[in-house]
């Protein structure tokens, strides 16, 4: 668990992401590894605009509702680790995988 991106626990699967807020690059999901997930956002941070966009953003990708997902660290800062509700570590990395190599 110490330095893996993605890992199962009793509650769920936990996710360990970088966001860049701001961000010029297009692509969402810019980089998948071992020790963390890299996203890019558009949105400010600023009044949970980035947060937002966030939780959206990865529904979308790993096709999920907002609602089986939520932030437990990180509210304010980059590092970010969110909670996964119905869904295996196998997909949360195929489906991340593959949005990072589109």
């Amino acid at each position: 668990m110490d330095n893996q991106a993605v890992w199962e626990t009793e509650r769920g699967i936990l996710v360990r992401v970088t966001v860049k807020p701001q961000s010029k690059e297009r692509r969402f999901v810019s980089k998948v590894s071992e020790e963390g997930i890299t996203l890019n956002l558009k949105s400010p941070a600023r009044e949970g605009k980035a947060n937002t966009e966030l939780l959206k953003k990865l529904a979308k990708v790993l096709g999920l509702s907002t609602g089986q997902m939520s932030i437990v660290a990180g509210h304010k800062g980059r590092e970010k680790t969110i909670l996964l509700v119905g869904v295996s570590r196998e997909e949360v990395l195929v489906k991340l995988q593959r949005s990072a190599n589109t």
